[in-house]
C-alpha cells in the first residue's frame, strides 16, 4: 500500500503500474492479486486510504471543539494536502469527477451532517444538515481544484492562501445563520 501511495503520488496512474509497484514493495503480482484484485482495486484501496487520513482532521478537530472547528481544520488539511502531494489529490479529485469517490466519502458527509444537526436545531443553519454538508463538500471540491491548478491558472499578484480563507468565510456565512 505504502508503495503504491508513494508511486501515484509521484508518478501519477501511469507510473503506478502493477510491475513498478510490486519492485518497490518487494512483492510479486500474486500478492497485490490476492489482497486487491487487480491494479485498480490497488489504486482505489490507496486513494481511499489517502482521503482516509486527510478527512481525519476533521473528526479530530469535531470532536475536540465541535464541527466548526472540525470543518476548519478538515478545509486547512485537505488543502495542505492538495500542496504537499498535488499529484494525489488529482487523481481523488478524479475518482470523484468519474462518480467514484473515495469509499469513506459519504460516511464522512453523512457524519458531518449529524454533527450539524445541532446547529440545525438551534436555528443556525440556512440549509437542513444534509444540504449544508452537500455544500461543504461541493466548496472544499472546488477549494482543492483550484489548489491543484493554481500554477497555471494564478493571476498575477494573486494570494493564493488568502482567497481559499475567504472562500471558507464566504461559504461558511453562507451556510450560518448571524
Amino acid at each position: 500500500m505504502r508503495a503504491a501511495r508513494r508511486l501515484l503520488s509521484s508518478e501519477g496512474r501511469e507510473g503506478a503500474t502493477m510491475r513498478a509497484i510490486c519492485s518497490a514493495a518487494g512483492v510479486t503480482p500474486p500478492t497485490l492479486y490476492h489482497y486487491y484484485g487487480d491494479l485498480e482495486g490497488l489504486h482505489k484501496a490507496a486513494i481511499d486510504e489517502t482521503y482516509l487520513e486527510v478527512a481525519a482532521a476533521y473528526h479530530g478537530g469535531a470532536e475536540e471543539r465541535g464541527p466548526l472547528k472540525g470543518i476548519r481544520d478538515g478545509w486547512a488539511t485537505f488543502l495542505e494536502f492538495a500542496h504537499s502531494e498535488p499529484n494525489m489529490c488529482r487523481i481523488v479529485i478524479q475518482q470523484i469527477m468519474a462518480g467514484s469517490p473515495p469509499s469513506m466519502v459519504s460516511e464522512t458527509l453523512e457524519g458531518l451532517a449529524e454533527d450539524l444537526r445541532q446547529f440545525h436545531a438551534q436555528g443556525l443553519l440556512k440549509f437542513c444538515p444534509k444540504d449544508t454538508a452537500q455544500l461543504l463538500w461541493m466548496s472544499a471540491l472546488g477549494a482543492l481544484t483550484f489548489a491543484v491548478s493554481v500554477e497555471s491558472t494564478a493571476l498575477e499578484g494573486s494570494d493564493e492562501p488568502s482567497l481559499q480563507k475567504a472562500l471558507l468565510d464566504i461559504t461558511l456565512d453562507a451556510l450560518f445563520q448571524q
